[in-house]
């Protein structure tokens, strides 16, 4: 196998071009010092998340005589907004509960800074997509990780957020396969891989305590890489890996398809296909239940269909969502195959 370099710029190793969910949907902050660098450098400071009072909705309603508007108000609801760094206006962000507190960006910078010093990690990439409505900023953990001695992984340790009330804000610890610019990201059983604060009243408290918490993520990254051994160390033949990836809870075969249904099936089948047998993002580990798994993300994190590049990318960082289960459900099914 040749050597190859850990790359700098977000692409993939074996797929050149391809970037990463993190380039996708991020900036470069790898110079700065302190989380309040990484938030400047992608304009993450001074949003100024508030709410605003009760929300009204309106709703037409068409008649003999006309049209009338109504209104009604939801007194349980209210708005959450941010003021946009860069144009300074205010923007909506989502609609939430009574009980939801908003918790400023900054109000990590503390506990990020700490994990930088103490794990000796530089800060990667920062971001935010949706509107504004979620964010990310990611940490590098020092040194590099290759399964069975020749798959080259990074580790990350990355806050991801929301202002919509979509999900708590929570810190993570995830793989990224280099060869592909996969996020390995799934629920291994026993390992604990994030630390949440929810949006609540008690949330600057638990920032508190966040920082004596983050040890315990470690024990998700010495089980992914316990796993991986075992299935790179597994082989894995083509039917073996179209049994499952026509599982249940991957992509079952359809049953009285439409000619769309089954054109879209045959697609999908020919690109995993491809991916196990051919792709050279696979050429270190062909033939085994690691490359089975990495084919099927790859083809979650790059191939499926998306509305835009960034949509397919904000999959791929979701803790939750069918990029995540599918990942987690074909992992757990060839880990019953490994040695």
């Amino acid at each position: 196998m040749t050597v190859l370099e850990i790359p700098t710029n977000g692409t993939a190793l074996r797929a050149p071009g391809r970037k990463d969910a993190w380039t996708i949907l991020g900036t470069d902050v790898s110079e700065a010092n302190t989380a309040r660098e990484a938030l400047e450098m992608a304009d993450m400071r001074d949003w100024d998340v508030r709410l605003l009072g009760d929300v009204t909705a309106k709703y037409t309603e068409i008649h003999e005589d006309g049209v009338t508007t109504h209104e009604v108000k939801m007194p349980d609801t209210r708005a959450t907004v941010r003021t946009n760094p860069r144009t300074g206006g205010t923007e909506y962000l989502g609609t939430v509960g009574r009980k939801y507190t908003p918790v400023q960006i900054e109000a990590y910078e503390k506990v990020l800074d700490l994990a930088r010093t103490e794990s000796g990690a530089v800060f990667h990439k920062a971001g935010a997509y949706a509107g504004g409505t979620k964010f990310f900023v990611s940490m590098s953990l020092p040194g590099s990780t290759r399964i069975g001695g020749v798959d080259l992984h990074h580790a990350h340790l990355t806050l991801f957020g929301s202002h919509d009330g979509s999900s708590s804000n929570s810190l993570h610890i995830g793989q990224t396969r280099l060869d592909c610019g996969n996020m390995q990201r799934l629920i291994i059983a026993g390992a604990k891989h994030k630390v949440s604060v929810p949006h609540t009243a008690s949330a600057l408290k638990k920032l508190v305590t966040l920082e004596h918490e983050l040890a315990v993520l470690f024990d998700w990254q010495d089980a992914f890489e316990r796993e991986a051994e075992r299935m790179i160390n597994t082989p894995l033949s083509l039917g073996q890996f179209e049994k499952l990836v026509t599982s249940r809870d991957l992509w079952p075969i359809p049953t009285s398809p439409t000619t769309r249904t089954r054109k879209n099936y045959e697609t999908r089948m020919d690109t995993l296909r491809s991916l196990f047998e051919n792709a050279a993002t696979q050429e270190s580990i062909r033939g085994t239940a690691w490359a089975g798994w990495n084919a099927i993300g790859e083809y979650l994190d790059h191939y499926a269909k998306a509305k835009s590049l960034s949509a397919r990318a904000a999959r791929s960082l979701a803790d939750i969502g069918d990029v995540t289960k599918k990942k987690t459900a074909a992992h757990r099914q060839l880990l019953t195959l490994a040695a």
